[in-house]
C-alpha cells in the first residue's frame, strides 16, 4: 500500500500556501461598497471579479493537481461515489463547526480551542475550494484523472457562475459545500483514527 504521508504533506503545504495567498486574493475579489460616486461601472466590476476569481481558482486548482494529484483524483472518485454524503459533511463543516467554535469562543478556556479551530477551518475552506475547482472541471470533461484541462474548465465555470451579481455568492457557497465536506471528512477521519 503506498504511503499517504507524502500526499498528506503535499496537501498540508498546499493548504498553508493557499491560506496565505487565497486570503489576500479573496479580499481583492470581494464586491466593493456601492458608492454612487464610484467611477467603476457594473460591467467593469463584474469583469474584475471574474478575472480575479479566475486567477485564484486557476492557482488553487492547479496547485492541488500539481502538489497532490492522487489526492485530487481520490476526491473526484469519492464525490462521484457519494455526492450526498459530501454535501452533508459540507453543511456540518461549513455551518455546524463555525457555530460550535463561536460558542466556545465565549469563554476564555474555549477561546484557546476556538482560535486554532478557526485557522484550521479557514485552511479546510481554501483546500475545499481547490477540490471544487477540480470537481467541476472533472464533471465537465468526465475525465477519470484530473489534470490541467479540468483545472482550466473548472476555474472558468466557477468564475463565470460566481461573477453573477446578487446570486454569485450563494452559488459559490452551494457549489463549495462538497469540497469543504470532502476535506473536512478527511480531517475528521484522520483525527478519529488518531
Amino acid at each position: 500500500m503506498p504511503s499517504t504521508r507524502t500526499t498528506a504533506g503535499a496537501v498540508g503545504a498546499l493548504a498553508a500556501l493557499a491560506l496565505l495567498l487565497g486570503g489576500a486574493a479573496t479580499a481583492v475579489a470581494q464586491q466593493p461598497f456601492s458608492d454612487p460616486r464610484s467611477s467603476i461601472d457594473l460591467t467593469t466590476r463584474i469583469g474584475l471579479q471574474f478575472g480575479v476569481r479566475l486567477v485564484v481558482n486557476l492557482f488553487l486548482g492547479g496547485a492541488l493537481v500539481v502538489a497532490g494529484p492522487e489526492y485530487a483524483a481520490d476526491k473526484v472518485d469519492e464525490f462521484r461515489s457519494e455526492p450526498g454524503e459530501s454535501v452533508g459533511w459540507g453543511l456540518v463543516v461549513g455551518i455546524g463547526v463555525p457555530i460550535v467554535l463561536l460558542v466556545l469562543a465565549v469563554t476564555l478556556i474555549g477561546l484557546i480551542v476556538a482560535i486554532p479551530g478557526m485557522i484550521v477551518l479557514a485552511a479546510v475552506g481554501i483546500l475545499g475550494s481547490a477540490v471544487v475547482v477540480v470537481l467541476v472541471g472533472s464533471a465537465v470533461t468526465k475525465a477519470e484523472r484530473p489534470g490541467g484541462t479540468e483545472v482550466l474548465l473548472g476555474a472558468l465555470v466557477l468564475s463565470l457562475l460566481t461573477a453573477i451579481p446578487i446570486v454569485g455568492g450563494f452559488v459559490n457557497w452551494v457549489v463549495g459545500l462538497p469540497g469543504i465536506g470532502l476535506v473536512g471528512r478527511d480531517l475528521y477521519r484522520s483525527w478519529a483514527e488518531g
